[in-house]
């Protein structure tokens, strides 16, 4: 009996069992599984294996998205940059070019200008074309699982470890799908052109600035003239005044003096013709009396009042 008890009491090699007083197996008590080998060795180095993410296959019949008109500019002139300036760098050429576009007229950029708008119909045209195309194959090459199409969103493992169904890509002027060379491409010319634009923001407030300054001095030299402008007319308006006060009071003067051919003395009307034949008689030293007549009869007029 002992022996027995003993027999039963032992366990098999692949783990203890005990048993209870009716004879009946409590359990196998479990044993601590082993680590796997790619486990041993991660957690004997101490760092995490990381997966690399497969690259995105790019699809051969996608339409090629459009380029910009700077970009047009950079393809077009970056080999004649580079035959003359052998010795730069490709970011130098870069630079050198985005400078050149920032300071070129409207009427020289025009035309890429106008290729890239050409361009970006021709991609939205072949977008909505390549869309309707993959809808209608997914149409025809969707299972029906349980009576129903199977969901056209597609799960996508994330860092996380949840799964999340992939949001379907609106495809727009500059809505390119993240993760491809592509958007790489397209993020470095982005931010080419930003430091292009940034360069020529702090050129143009410069530049502003200055033609501000230039506007305020003009401004200034505007409101001086007006000034003296003003004062002239002042000046003007007096002297005019004056000068018909002089015609008046000559006229009245010489009414009764009458010189050269004709018959009468000066008038308002005829005191300027009437001086200057004066003149010519004082120059050419004819007429004697008449030309003394009218001297005396000047010099003593009080012309010191027309003044006030």
């Amino acid at each position: 009996m002992d022996k027995q008890a003993e027999s039963e009491n032992i366990a098999p090699s692949g783990g203890k069992s005990t048993k209870n007083g009716n004879g009946k197996d409590k359990g196998k008590v479990p044993q601590p599984e082993k680590q796997s080998s790619s486990q041993q060795a991660s957690s004997s180095s101490g760092k995490p294996i990381v997966k690399r993410k497969r690259k995105r296959v790019k699809d051969a019949n996608a339409p090629k998205h459009p380029l910009t008109g700077y970009v047009r500019y950079m393809n077009e002139k970056r080999d004649a940059i580079r035959l003359k300036h052998p010795s730069l760098s490709a970011v130098e050429i870069t630079k050198l070019l985005a400078e050149e576009w920032g300071t070129l007229s409207d009427e020289v950029k025009k035309p890429f200008l106008e290729a890239a708008e050409a361009d970006r119909v021709r991609y939205h045209r072949e977008v909505t074309v390549y869309k309707q195309n993959n809808e209608t194959s997914s149409t025809n090459k969707k299972p029906k699982t349980n009576g129903s199409d199977s969901d056209p969103g597609k799960e996508v493992p994330y860092l996380n470890g949840k799964e999340e169904r992939q949001r379907e890509i609106r495809v727009g002027d500059y809505e390119i799908p993240i993760f491809t060379e592509d958007f790489l491409e397209h993020n470095k010319v982005i931010d080419s052109e930003l430091r292009m634009l940034r360069k020529s923001n702090i050129d143009y407030e410069q530049q502003n600035s200055v033609l501000e300054k230039h506007v305020e001095n003009m401004d200034n030299g505007i409101q001086k003239l007006e000034n003296e402008t003003n004062s002239l007319k002042t000046r003007n308006a007096v002297l005019q005044s004056y000068l018909q006060k002089l015609k008046t009071v000559l006229a009245g003067a010489l009414a009764g003096l009458p010189i050269g051919s004709g018959k009468e003395g000066a008038t308002v009307d005829n005191i300027d013709k009437y001086m200057g034949e004066l003149h010519q008689m004082a120059k050419s030293n004819s007429h004697g009396h008449a030309l003394n007549k009218a001297k005396d009869i000047i010099r003593k007029l009080d012309l010191q009042s027309l003044a006030t």
